[in-house]
């Protein structure tokens, strides 16, 4: 049976290689991988049903056959039918005569004219998430699905359920570093801006840019007049004068938001908006279009305005979190010109850096504390706000886990969001493949090839198995780790051969192995560690003893206390207390 499966997964994935592109869209990959199951096991047809998070619903996500148009987005209601089975018990299920079994829905069948005789319905599952079932139908040439068809099935409903997983992780990044990118953008306007009269111009100018839209308008509050007035304009005139006191001030797009203090998100003038008469009175003639309240201190003092994206589309959320973030930056803008605050003050860099902050918070995993007798610890510090270096632990069985240490070239923001793609990489590249000389090969292929900035990573990967003492361990150009024998207080230097990942393509790295034993502590740890403990000089090498010495002194008393002496000695005032580069710690006591 065993070189059965393996032949199923050359099969596949020979077959699944010849059609799917890294860079297809999730719809592109989906169906490939439909043919590919349809090809496979001899078919009429197959389709994707994915989970509706919100209903328990399936719908037919992806569909290939004479009747895919047809179905496609068509919904099997929750526990119906033998797709719906499938999704409750979570295990595959073989029906040879569909047409005579209780459970099956025949409302598709009805509505595509499309006659089922046979089905083979398997679960799809990624980390123990169930994302949807994959449906094979009519096999040709036979009556029925047999063991080897189920085989094949399974092995293609994995495969669907981590492209699926990974291009979702993959969509979500690049939505984030979008919309970091768009706030950073206007941020920048704001901070160069030569005099408060020109930051509102560069807001509007920026942010039109960076939501390629052709108009785009700040309307501003006059409390002395009484009038709502564009301030500042893309693409419209600056003359528009909207008079609070006149009586149809709030039939107005811009009255009713400033008045309501409530965004407006249209997709579609004729049905969202909630009263048909706003747009009677408005500049902005549409199908789709944001219109955001500007707030200080919980008064609107103003609006923002978007209209007309260039490529055609409707405004979305994305575009809504955007614009209210900016509609608070307009608001610290504006407040700061009546004030007349020092102006140098108000151009410093705004809330993108603590959104970055935040979702790097967010990616750094949470340590346990001890896995079986193994007492864990990690610490991280970035030299600014955000920083390129992370660590990572995951499990892998009862008796097996893996922690890595890794540092991305450079610091803040750009590494910050490079930190985010690698981490996601190797998380990826761990579930098929987690042994550290395949896992540092094909992240270092997928970085090398992705990234257009130059940036690299260096990274130490090590898994630890509790059950025979053993440490496996890869170095992708990262330096030398420590392990730290008890009871002689000698200290190993683990260092293993592999260049830094995304210089090169199709890079081999060495994989070496390391026994410990009760008592002992291994030290993973990133260069800004010991350069820090190297003093206002940055030596590396003094850095690296001071290092050992702190280690042997707390050995007995294990990871929170290293990592707590460490910040101490970091802390002393014969230190550099400004950090150079960003540093992280990861402490194992076995």
């Amino acid at each position: 049976m065993e070189n059965k499966v393996q032949k199923i997964e050359l099969s596949v994935v020979s077959s699944i290689n010849r059609k799917i592109n890294s860079r297809m869209s999730l719809g592109e990959l989906l169906s490939s991988i439909m043919d590919v199951a349809k090809e496979i096991t001899n078919s009429e047809g197959s389709s994707l049903l994915l989970a509706d998070p919100k209903t328990g619903d399936l719908i037919f996500n992806i569909v290939i056959g004479d009747k895919g148009d047809i179905i496609l987005g068509e919904k099997v209601p929750k526990g119906k039918g033998i797709a719906g089975t499938v999704a409750e018990t979570k295990k595959p299920t073989i029906v040879d005569d569909v047409q005579n079994d209780p459970r099956f829905f025949d409302e598709i069948d009805k509505k595509s004219s499309f006659k089922t005789r046979n089905i083979l319905g398997v679960p799809m599952i990624v980390m123990g998430e169930f994302v949807g079932v994959l449906e094979i139908v009519n096999a040709i040439g036979r009556d029925c699905y047999n063991e080897w068809d189920l085989e094949k099935a399974k092995y293609i409903a994995d495969q669907a359920a981590v492209a699926i997983n990974n291009r979702r992780l993959y969509d979500d990044l690049n939505k984030r570093i979008e919309e970091l990118a768009s706030l950073y953008e206007v941020s920048q306007s704001i901070s160069y801006a030569n005099k408060d009269d020109d930051i509102m111009n560069s807001i509007i100018k920026s942010l039109a840019k960076a939501m390629k839209v052709r108009r785009a308008s700040i309307m501003l509050s006059d409390k002395e007049t009484g009038k709502l007035k564009i301030e500042s304009s893309f693409g419209l005139p600056h003359d528009v004068i909207i008079d609070k006191e006149k009586n149809n001030f709030k039939k107005t797009i811009s009255g009713h938001v400033f008045s309501s203090g409530d965004p407006l998100l249209v997709s579609d003038i004729a049905s969202d908006l909630p009263d048909p008469l706003l747009f009677s009175g408005g500049k902005y003639v549409t199908e789709s279009f944001i219109s955001i309240p500007i707030m200080f201190k919980n008064d609107s003092i103003g609006v923002l305005n978007l209209a007309d994206k260039i490529n055609g589309k409707n405004f979305d959320a994305f575009d809504l979190r955007v614009i209210s973030t900016v509609s608070i930056q307009i608001a610290d803008a504006y407040q700061n010109i009546i004030n007349q605050k020092n102006a140098e003050k108000q151009k410093r860099l705004s809330q993108e850096i603590d959104i970055a902050a935040e979702i790097q918070r967010k990616i750094l995993p949470k340590v346990p504390e001890k896995f079986k007798r193994h007492v864990l610890r990690a610490y991280n510090k970035p030299a600014k706000v955000v920083g390129g270096d992370f660590y990572d632990f995951f499990v892998f069985d009862d008796n097996k886990y893996a922690i890595l240490v890794a540092d991305i070239s450079g610091k803040g923001i750009p590494a910050a969001l490079f930190m985010g793609i690698a981490r996601n990489v190797v998380r990826a590249e761990r579930r098929i493949d987690p042994t550290p000389a395949h896992l540092l090969k094909n992240v270092n292929n997928f970085i090398y090839h992705d990234s257009e900035s130059g940036m690299f990573v260096t990274m130490f990967y090590a898994v630890i198995d509790t059950h025979n003492n053993l440490i496996t361990y890869g170095s992708a150009g990262h330096n030398n780790q420590l392990l730290i024998k008890g009871p002689n207080k000698v200290a190993y230097r683990l260092k293993a051969d592999g260049k830094a990942l995304g210089l090169a393509e199709n890079q081999v790295y060495e994989e070496k192995v390391m026994l410990f034993e009760p008592g002992d502590m291994l030290i993973l740890f990133t260069d800004g560690v010991t350069e820090c403990l190297g003093g206002v000089s940055l030596d590396i090498d003094k850095g690296e003893r001071r290092l050992c010495e702190i280690a042997f002194k707390h050995i007995d008393s294990g990871p929170d206390a290293l990592i707590e002496s460490i910040m101490q000695n970091l802390g002393n005032e014969n230190m550099d207390s400004d950090f150079k580069d960003d540093l992280t710690i990861f402490a194992i006591k076995f």
